[in-house]
């Protein structure tokens, strides 16, 4: 499939950082070097290793409040494979970022909602000018009216960043959606910008809609994200080692599952049988009321366990506010559904 209509279809694997959601990012050194090295060797040239964020444990953590919390495990870094660490637009200036040289990340790529693009094009021309690969992550991308949309991709075409990506971040989007909303992406993003897709699973269709993104005809670089065995938010992501299956049987791919498949038996099989994830109503309820997924963890952990409950709490939470989570708009819904309940 690799020819002048379509061109590579790459994959970045997203299990230490996405996956992070599952355990609190509580990964030890060793399982990030056994894990890093084992998607080198099964042939993947994109390995996200954390987000930036407070709270993570030194050597026990992909959670990393500054730079120098990375630098082991870079030590044994391989030059033809790019680095990259998550930086949330929300939280972006609390954290110092050196000039990007050999013991930091290659790619940074800066996750933004709608109402902080403008900020988050700003911040992708201060790690440019560091030295950095940027991707531009447009979280739940489907709040972009067409309007907005034009605005945004006239900015990132402005700024030039080396990637920009659509994200299912609610897991809301079936296929057709999917190449509606890549078409018009592509219709104006400039050619020389690398084009990736994020997708979720809490409606069962994250790997079906990776592979319908990496059928659309274009010969610029697609790069959909996947995690070993789905490890992520919510319901979880595509699973890394379809990825592969798929890109081989269909885009010249040459990806050794089996590094990948040992490497979870021996590293990600003990922390899904402490900490589950995959599918469940209460992913799905949230997904079909274009909600964050992280409303129906909160409220599961506040012991919501009816799932009519549950649906009657999520309708209550003010639409504004659905795309990202809300304690104390979460806490009110339940407040106030209770009691409506008892009249």
């Amino acid at each position: 499939m690799v020819d002048q209509v379509h061109g590579p279809r790459l994959l970045l694997d997203c299990t230490l950082r996405d996956g992070g959601y599952v355990n609190n990012w509580a990964f030890h050194r060793d399982t990030v070097q056994n894990v890093m090295q084992a998607l080198y060797e099964a042939g993947v040239r994109y390995i996200e290793l954390g987000i930036l964020g407070q709270g993570g444990k030194p050597g026990r953590s992909t959670k990393f409040s500054d730079f120098v919390q990375m630098e082991p495990h870079l030590q044994a870094r391989h030059a033809d494979c790019q680095y990259a660490v998550m930086l949330n637009q929300a939280e972006a200036e609390q954290y110092a970022i050196p000039e990007r040289n050999g013991k930091t990340p290659d790619l940074i790529r800066i996750a933004f909602f709608k109402p902080e693009y403008s900020a988050a094009m700003r911040k992708a021309e201060e790690l440019k000018a560091k030295g950095y690969l940027v991707w531009l992550q447009a979280m739940a991308t489907f709040l972009y009216r067409t309007d907005e949309m034009e605005r945004l991709l006239d900015e990132v075409n402005r700024v030039r960043p080396d990637g920009f990506y659509m994200v299912d971040s609610f897991s809301t989007m079936y296929r057709q959606d999917v190449r509606q909303m890549a078409d018009q992406i592509l219709a104006r993003l400039s050619p020389d910008i690398q084009f990736g897709f994020h997708a979720h699973n809490n409606i069962q269709l994250a790997y079906s809609n990776a592979i319908e993104f990496f059928s659309i005809p274009t010969g610029r670089p697609l790069i959909a994200d996947g995690s070993i065995y789905g490890m992520g938010r919510g319901a979880g992501n595509v699973p890394t080692e379809l990825l592969m299956e798929y890109l081989n049987k269909f885009a010249g791919g040459k990806y050794d599952i089996l590094k990948v498949l040992r490497v979870f038996q021996q590293e990600i099989w003990p922390i899904f049988r402490q900490y589950y994830w995959g599918y469940s109503p209460e992913y799905y309820l949230t997904a079909s009321k274009d909600m964050n997924s992280a409303y129906s963890w909160y409220l599961k952990d506040r012991q919501v366990p009816d799932l009519a409950d549950l649906s009657g709490i999520l309708d209550r939470i003010p639409p504004e506010i659905r795309y990202t989570l809300s304690r104390k708009a979460a806490d009110e819904a339940v407040r106030n559904y209770y009691e409506e309940k008892q009249l």
